[in-house]
């Protein structure tokens, strides 16, 4: 006769786990300085925005932060060292703002600033709701999820047809559907990193979901209501 041998998960306490989320924050805080620097230098480089958006140079820098971040995700989901780990989310963060190089020479230094505070602000809130919340956000997340693809193929679109009206409905719907997912995703990683088995890998993909969450807030409440320096 064989006995069943049952592996029961063993669960952090409260402190190990709000220590482990204030990981999660920092690597995503540091992510997002990675990028707001290689936003800053590509913009302030007439060189750099003559090489990476003109051309066929334009289309690879717009388009690989989303092949980019597939290859990352699936990296991180594999376990690898330490430092490894951190390096693909700084690399990450490192091509987003090479593509959102274009976005800050475009917008006024006040309307950056604005949108940056904003994102900050709501992403914040979002947050502390989903970390909070006894409330499951499962099936609302799913729905998120929905809609997010939607967005996605709605922007690739608009990419070339180069609709304003569109851009600004597309940006608007996505803002909601970000926050909705902030709150959504800080729920799932809180719960990742609740059990003994969360390892740092699992640390540093929550910080890019939280990280991507963030930038995607910013970049829509820049197009939605930022001013251009040509205005």
């Amino acid at each position: 006769m064989y006995e069943a041998t049952i592996q029961e998960t063993s669960y952090r306490t409260a402190g190990e786990v709000n220590s482990a989320m204030l990981r999660v924050y920092n690597h995503m805080l540091m992510a997002i300085v990675t990028s707001a620097v290689v936003a800053g230098l590509v913009a302030s480089s007439p060189a750099a925005m003559a090489f990476f958006f003109t051309g066929v140079m334009k289309w690879i820098t717009l388009f690989l932060p989303l092949v980019a971040v597939f290859g990352v995700s699936y990296a991180l989901a594999n376990n690898p060292p330490h430092r490894v780990a951190v390096g693909l989310l700084h690399g990450f963060a490192g091509v987003m703002g090479l593509s959102m190089g274009a976005i800050v020479h475009v917008y006024t230094t006040g309307s950056l600033v604005m949108a940056f505070a904003s994102s900050a602000i709501l992403f914040a809130t979002m947050s502390f709701y989903g970390y909070f919340t006894k409330r499951s956000l499962e099936s609302f997340g799913q729905f998120l999820i929905i809609g997010l693809v939607a967005i996605i193929i709605a922007s690739i679109v608009n990419i070339f047809i180069g609709s304003s009206v569109m851009t600004m409905v597309i940006s608007a719907i996505a803002i909601i559907i970000f926050l909705g997912l902030t709150a959504y995703d800080t729920q799932q990683i809180r719960e990742m990193v609740s059990t003994d088995d969360a390892d740092t890998p699992a640390e540093i993909l929550g910080a890019l979901t939280l990280y991507m969450d963030f930038i995607n807030i910013f970049v829509n409440l820049l197009q939605l209501f930022g001013i251009k320096n040509d205005d």
